[in-house]
């Protein structure tokens, strides 16, 4: 294993110039691709546990929701042609004779991250799934690979296990303020307490943010229920309350009073004449729009313009095997215990080569904000060790989390 110190970083933490962030919410549909990827991974992975003592194969990061086709007017809506939801993935079809139930399993798990992201269990009643299986047999693997007659046969050793991809993935610590900010917008929008106070808000919530120098421009899009405003007047009203409660709360949030920040807040910027954004079920789903796997949020909970924090999309990826999955999240921890450790801003970058050992990574890149000296590398060569003797315990970890509350606090997964 081949580790690289270098100092400067590209992207410097908290930089005097300019910064862009977005998160997209919990009920956008790239957000609602990315959960149901992810559920449907771990309830099947659950499942082969349970059955199997193992984790068949599978990958399933190629989920896309089709919109609904449907008529919003102020009042209400009419839905003409369902949602649809599909499973694009390479899926272990049975273990010996005992057939898995992958198809009930989508199923159960587009209705239950649908109804639990969007607060609506209306919902179910216009979503259709279809299961696309790739499931083959390549040379790659021996044929119990992909076929496993028994449990045995689909047991990945937690000790010397091989990466399933060439990848690089990559993180940096510490989280930009604007990224805090993204997030705890938006879940602030989405809690209960918000939502209840604003009786007919969706989840289908998007937070932008630029900051250049000391202004602070914040563009946040709330989707309403089309039931629940009967006019353009009761809706305008909902919208100019809604502004109230945000700017107050942008404005409080530490983020912001710690800075010398001049804060601009804009809601519904979409909003001309008549225009309004009514949302069935909350969600732009509900009314056309698409969801993608890897379109959403990254695993750091935002999607930045400084970089730094990987491209792969890791929701639906096997969580025992897969480093596009567990080296995104790996790099994030050890980036996150070298700034605990060392106190320096830093980016981490971990490169796999398919069938390399996942505990060797080819490349392991770590740039620091300042010059490091011998016991700066001698700590980062330690904590790189240990993150990575830890892959086997984050596999656990993603096992027992619910993408949903991982959604919510990113971090939740990082903590060993």
């Amino acid at each position: 294993m081949r580790i690289t110190c270098h100092e400067e970083m590209l992207f410097p933490v908290g930089s005097t110039s300019f910064n862009v962030v977005e998160r997209k919410g919990v009920g956008h549909p790239d957000s609602l691709a990315d959960l149901i990827a992810e559920e449907f991974s771990r309830r099947y992975s659950l499942h082969g546990l349970d059955r199997f003592g193992a984790v068949p194969n599978h990958w399933v990061d190629k989920v896309a929701l089709i919109g609904a086709e449907a008529e919003v007017a102020f009042g209400g809506y009419t839905i003409h042609k369902p949602i649809s939801a599909y499973l694009f993935g390479k899926v272990t079809r049975a273990v010996g004779t005992e057939a898995l139930p992958i198809e009930d399993l989508f199923r159960a798990t587009v209705e239950s991250v649908l109804v639990e992201a969007t607060g609506c269990d209306q919902i179910i009643g216009s979503v259709r799934s279809f299961v696309e299986n790739t499931a083959g047999v390549g040379v790659d693997h021996p044929a119990s690979f992909y076929r496993p007659s028994a449990g045995s046969g689909c047991r990945i050793a937690s000790v010397g296990a091989l990466a399933n991809d060439t990848a690089f993935c990559s993180a940096y610590s510490p989280a930009d303020p604007l990224d805090v900010l993204a997030i705890d917008v938006e879940n602030h929008v989405n809690s209960p307490s918000f939502r209840n106070a604003l009786s007919g808000l969706g989840s289908d919530v998007k937070v932008m943010l630029t900051r250049a120098a000391d202004v602070l421009e914040a563009t946040v899009c709330l989707p309403v229920y089309p039931r629940a405003v009967g006019s353009h007047r009761e809706y305008t009203a909902l919208i100019a309350e809604a502004y109230e409660r945000l700017d107050s709360f942008v404005n409080e949030h530490p983020a912001v009073r710690q800075r010398p920040w001049l804060t601009r807040l804009s809601v519904n910027t979409k909003d001309h004449g008549s225009g309004a954004y009514l949302a069935p079920f909350g969600t732009s789903l509900g009314k056309g729009d698409c969801g993608l796997v890897g379109r959403g949020n990254k695993a750091n909970g935002v999607i930045s313009a400084s970089g730094g924090a990987g491209v792969e999309a890791l929701a639906g990826k096997n969580p025992v095997h897969h480093t596009g999955k567990l080296y995104t999240l790996a790099s994030a921890r050890l980036a996150d215990r070298i700034h605990a450790k060392l106190g320096l801003p830093n980016e981490v970058v971990l490169v796999s080569r398919n069938g390399d050992r996942l505990d060797q990574p080819s490349f392991v890149g770590v740039r620091l904000a300042r010059r490091g000296n011998r016991l700066d590398r001698s700590a980062v060569e330690e904590l790189t060790a240990q993150t990575l003797a830890e892959l086997p315990l984050l596999s656990e970890r993603l096992l027992a989390l619910s993408p949903i509350d991982r959604f919510r606090d990113p971090s939740l997964v990082l903590e060993v």
